[in-house]
């Protein structure tokens, strides 16, 4: 079996949970764990997902963005303390420039709307809810706001496209010729995105839950490992 077909057949296998836990779940989210989704998506730009997440744990502690305004001073301060991270304490990589980005987030979201829950509740489909993001929310591109909005159990039908995906489209040759950069901007991630959903459909899946499993497996094929679980 080819190394495409095995990738394949991986991902098959462990869609039904990933999608059975995604869907039998309460959409329960409030400001506060909107704010934290929104904050660990931008913070894992370049970064190690684990420690986005222990910065925004950080962050939700403080509750700094749960309120009207949002000091960068105060922000900065907390992304510059040291994070417990899988058992060894490590430091945010770019506290002062994700403070500014998310204070901008944050003052942009409550001239719009006063927070994160009418704003959300004010848009027609993900699609222009995804577009208000890129334009209006600093440090969030288009696979930021995919991933928050998936995560805020909004849409399943937006892809991450994450360099895990991207690997595996270009594994299977879903990979269409783009220049450098074309990632970054809402066209040249459509194009892309357009090509993995119509490969989802074909299989029977949400584009937004089986980038998900397309991760999961990536992850696992690259460390070489030929068990692939979803735990």
């Amino acid at each position: 079996m080819t190394d495409t077909a095995r990738l394949e057949r991986a991902i098959v296998s462990i869609y039904p949970e990933i999608h059975r836990r995604a869907t039998s779940s309460i959409n329960d989210a409030d400001e506060g764990i909107l704010w934290k989704e929104l904050s660990c998506c931008v913070l894992s730009s370049q970064v190690k997902y684990s420690v986005a997440v222990a910065a925004a744990d950080a962050l939700e502690r403080e509750a700094v963005l749960y309120h009207q305004a949002a000091s960068v001073n105060a922000l900065e301060a907390i992304l510059r303390s040291p994070l417990l991270v899988e058992r060894r304490v490590q430091h945010y990589r770019f506290p002062k420039s994700k403070a500014q980005q998310l204070a901008a987030t944050h003052a942009a979201v409550h001239s719009a709307a006063g927070g994160l829950l009418p704003l959300l509740d004010g848009f027609s489909c993900a699609e222009e809810a995804r577009c208000w993001f890129v334009t209006n929310a600093p440090g969030m591109g288009p696979k930021q706001a995919s991933m928050f909005l998936r995560n805020a159990g909004m849409t399943y039908d937006l892809a991450v496209l994450d360099r895990h995906v991207v690997d595996y489209m270009d594994e299977v040759g879903l990979a269409s010729a783009e220049r450098p950069g074309a990632l970054s901007t809402l066209n040249g991630y459509s194009r892309r995105e357009n090509a993995l959903k119509a490969y989802a459909h074909s299989l029977g899946m949400s584009v937004g839950l089986m980038d998900w499993a397309i991760w999961i497996v990536m992850r696992v094929f690259k460390a070489g490992n030929n068990r692939v679980t979803y735990s």
